[in-house]
């Protein structure tokens, strides 16, 4: 018995320590700040471009926006990651920040918050999500969406994170939904569960 509690203490002990080391880093996002690789001026619905983004060490952040909905991925593979082919059905727009989830000095996440505007007018026309972002090389995909009016919505999409974006699929999964309203994610967004690469042409 002592055997056994002895074990299980330092089984806990590990399971703590290895949970103490996921952190969190900030970097901000400026589509003014970032490098414009190409720009599509043509004033109507196909004016957009390509950005090259600043991150953290060792991971850029790459955007792509046309039609007035904007794409994003991660790291140095972002061209060839699904996240770079997913984005919101209605018109949208990131956030400022980014916050990279860390194990060590590794991210293997990310959070960022989206605006999203249908065209409506309507009551539910105007929405912000947390979008958390799975990150391993070129598997990389969105894997949780956030309604921010849920309560605690930045701790769940920190726990989403940490936990099922490990384990999620992407060429299987779809993103889970978080919100007050029952709606599916495939009624939200594009390009999930992941099709084939490459995701976009170098």
């Amino acid at each position: 018995m002592r055997y056994f509690s002895f074990a299980f203490f330092l089984a806990a002990s590990a399971s703590f320590a290895f949970a103490d080391t996921v952190t969190s880093v900030y970097s901000d996002f400026s589509i003014d700040k970032c490098n414009a690789l190409q720009l599509f001026e043509g004033g109507g619905e196909d004016e957009g471009g390509e950005w090259e983004c600043g991150g953290i060490k060792g991971h850029g952040v790459m955007y792509w926006e046309g039609d007035l909905r904007g794409f994003i991925a991660f790291g140095p593979e972002a061209r060839s990651q699904c996240s770079s082919a997913q984005t919101f059905g209605a018109f949208n727009s990131p956030g400022a920040k980014v916050e990279w989830r860390m194990e060590g000095a590794k991210p293997f996440a990310t959070i960022l918050r989206w605006f999203t505007d249908n065209g409506s007018g309507g009551i539910e026309a105007k929405q912000n999500w947390l979008v958390v972002t799975k990150l391993n090389g070129k598997d990389a995909c969105r894997t949780a969406l956030i309604d921010t009016k849920h309560p605690d919505a930045n701790r769940v999409a920190r726990e989403l994170a940490d936990d099922a974006s490990r384990r999620f699929n992407c060429e299987k999964d779809m993103p889970q939904i978080v919100s007050r309203r029952a709606i599916k994610a495939d009624e939200v967004m594009s390009g999930a569960p992941c099709p084939g690469g490459p995701y976009r042409e170098e």
